[in-house]
């Protein structure tokens, strides 16, 4: 993945931090494959949304294996936020994980749901991981590099290919959820000149959006930092940018957070003068 290169708290160089992300990623696929075909088995938290042993499974595999790869470092993990086991303060390194994004697709039967771990520095999405187990498809990124590779039953990778945002084509793709419809991202897609739109699921968006096969993902509802950080930073690897609503880079942080993100637009190739993200 590029040139060795290290992070403040994370003594591993790029290629082997990405190894270690990518293992962890299968090793929690494989989880979630093996709870849907016994059958998963569903209840629902805090905030509504609904869970199954398949997030439990997976994300308590993610952070042993962190844990023991990395000491020290804190990790932010959706259902930790839910058992308010989350560090409040996390500034320097930090491990971002959403080990099943997409759980309503996962229930409903679709494969459009991912595992997805993040490492954040200064604020930002510096090295990351997408993996869909059910497509056999992962994605990484970290530093100037990012690419995709398809996954054998067995856990390996294969074919893996370097991957690039494309310039923005008269007739850009605007990506949106599959499962959610939500009036006001309709709206600022509807002031965009002529485009395409396709619905697609979970952080596979991102991935898109990376592999120069969209143009942009617009999202004016708040979600949680680990809904997005990984896809986001296969995206910037990959030459995209996440902005907020005030035109700059998206900013990931903990401190005395409930791990939210503001609401945000990514884009493959940046927006220019003609329909910048302030004209939502």
């Amino acid at each position: 993945m590029g040139a060795p290169d290290s992070f403040e708290a994370v003594p591993q160089p790029l290629p082997d931090l990405i190894e270690t992300l990518e293992l962890a990623a299968i090793a929690a696929g494989r989880e979630i494959l093996g709870v849907r075909a016994a059958g998963a088995k569903i209840s629902i938290k805090s905030d509504s949304t609904p869970v199954t042993q398949a997030d439990k499974f997976a994300e308590a595999l993610i952070l042993k294996r962190l844990n023991e790869q990395f000491p020290g470092v804190p990790v932010v993990a959706e259902e930790m936020a839910e058992d308010g086991k989350c560090p409040r303060s996390a500034q320097a390194s930090y491990f971002l994980v959403d080990a099943l994004d997409g759980t309503g697709d996962f229930i409903a039967g679709r494969n459009e749901f991912t595992v997805n771990i993040a490492l954040i520095r200064d604020f930002k999405p510096v090295a990351g991981v997408v993996y869909a187990p059910a497509l056999g498809k992962i994605w990484a990124g970290a530093g100037p590099q990012a690419h995709a590779g398809d996954v054998t039953p067995e856990g390996e990778i294969v074919a893996r290919r370097l991957i690039r945002t494309r310039p923005r084509p008269r007739t850009p793709v605007a990506l949106i959820s599959l499962s959610h419809r939500e009036p006001e991202t309709q709206a600022w897609i509807e002031k965009m000149p002529a485009h395409e739109i396709e619905r697609v699921g979970s952080s596979l968006k991102f991935c898109l959006l990376a592999e120069g096969k969209a143009d942009v993902y617009p999202r004016l509802v708040c979600l949680k930092q680990w809904d997005i950080a990984a896809g986001d930073a296969v995206l910037r690897a990959a030459g995209g940018i996440t902005l907020g609503l005030d035109g700059k880079p998206l900013r990931y942080g903990v401190e005395n957070a409930d791990f939210g993100c503001g609401r945000f637009v990514s884009w493959g190739d940046a927006p220019d003068r003609e329909f910048a993200v302030e004209d939502a």
